[in-house]
């Protein structure tokens, strides 16, 4: 699952660590029961949480600052790399075709100090920095198609690069046993313990400047009132690729799965699951000459579909700009507020049939 991370004291820590054995179950309402010494539930419940709160989840942010700047990582999505490691505990996954029908993720945390290792890191594309510029995040990959070079330079994206950068050996490395069992390109890793360890000898912005908003609202349940049912969400991306999504009522959450089996992190073993659940459509084109069939995608704005809770509803969506983040909509033009939680974003062409029982 993409974890919750919340910051828990007294009475409160030991009530929700019920929730937590459902894994992604994080809703806070309870009843304490009544003292032995006739104290009533009221009297046995601390004050609410005044602390910071993650802008990308909406839950307590554990480490960090909510003005730091994200960090977003490409990662490698062919069959023979997976399982990818540290994704349980992104806060946004976004997924997103690349050329030859196969996808490419983008891992989004605001603090990825406890992720453990991350990867299989992988080559950026221009639409991938489009998403990272979104949320003002400093982007991790390793290599770029000649556009994606392009544009690092053009947009100033702070981009550190396993490939071209001076950070293989220490903010990257190449693993020996992906390296022998799944090939060279498929073996760069990061980790949380690098990033924390090596982000602060490096000069690049590390906050947020002045005036930045991410204006992305979260309740505690996030699912559509008049939603139509959706157990089962089968999203297709393209030949290759079909990402499936099964409701799971006792961990309150989606449960991912891809290439007809669990999609799990490879630290922990466990299937990811994710609170909300965006499919994007839009244009996904090839681009005239190029050699690889790489692909154009309009992340301008366009039509979807919102699931949680099991239900889902019809959306639109818009990304006002290269440095904004997306945005979503009702139908009628409501912004919608996620569940707090995980988010877990499908960006496919518009062709892509998904069907939702």
């Amino acid at each position: 699952m993409l974890s919750k991370k919340y910051i828990l004291t007294g009475a409160l820590a030991i009530v929700l660590a019920a929730f937590a054995l459902a894994g992604c179950a994080h809703n806070s309402s309870y009843i304490m029961p009544s003292g032995e010494d006739g104290t009533s539930a009221s009297e046995n419940v601390p004050p609410p949480y005044t602390g910071p709160i993650n802008p990308l989840t909406g839950l307590p942010l554990e480490r960090g600052s909510v003005n730091d700047r994200p960090i977003a990582v490409m990662l490698n999505n062919l069959k023979k790399a997976t399982p990818q490691k540290g994704v349980s505990q992104a806060d946004i996954i976004y997924e997103v075709p690349a050329e030859g029908g196969i996808t490419r993720m983008l891992a989004v945390y605001q603090n990825a100090e406890n992720a453990g290792e991350i990867g299989s890191v992988r080559s950026s594309r221009p639409y991938y920095l489009e998403l990272a510029l979104g949320h003002d995040a400093i982007y991790l990959h390793a290599g770029g198609s000649p556009d994606a070079y392009e544009k690092i330079k053009a947009w100033n994206v702070t981009a550190l690069d396993c490939v071209r950068g001076p950070y293989e050996g220490s903010l990257f490395w190449r693993d020996a046993q992906r390296r022998r069992t799944m090939g060279y390109e498929h073996s760069v890793l990061t980790s949380g313990t690098a990033i924390a360890d090596y982000f602060p000898t490096y000069s690049f912005r590390k906050t947020h400047e002045n005036g930045y908003t991410y204006n992305m609202t979260f309740k505690e349940d996030g699912t559509p009132e008049e939603g139509q049912l959706a157990q089962t969400v089968t999203v297709p991306f393209s030949h290759y690729k079909t990402g499936s999504f099964q409701y799971d009522e006792q961990r309150a959450c989606y449960l991912v799965s891809q290439y007809n089996a669990p999609y799990v992190d490879g630290n922990t073993g466990e299937q990811v699951g994710v609170d909300n659940l965006l499919i994007l459509k839009t244009a996904c084109e090839v681009i005239p000459g190029d050699d690889h069939g790489r692909l154009t995608v309009n992340l301008t704005s366009g039509k979807g579909f919102y699931a949680c809770g099991g239900k889902y509803i019809p959306i639109t969506w818009q990304k006002r700009g290269r440095n904004q983040p997306l945005y979503y909509y009702t139908t009628d033009g409501r912004q919608i507020s996620l569940q707090q939680g995980s988010s877990y974003v499908c960006i496919v062409p518009i062709s892509s049939e998904v069907t939702f029982s």
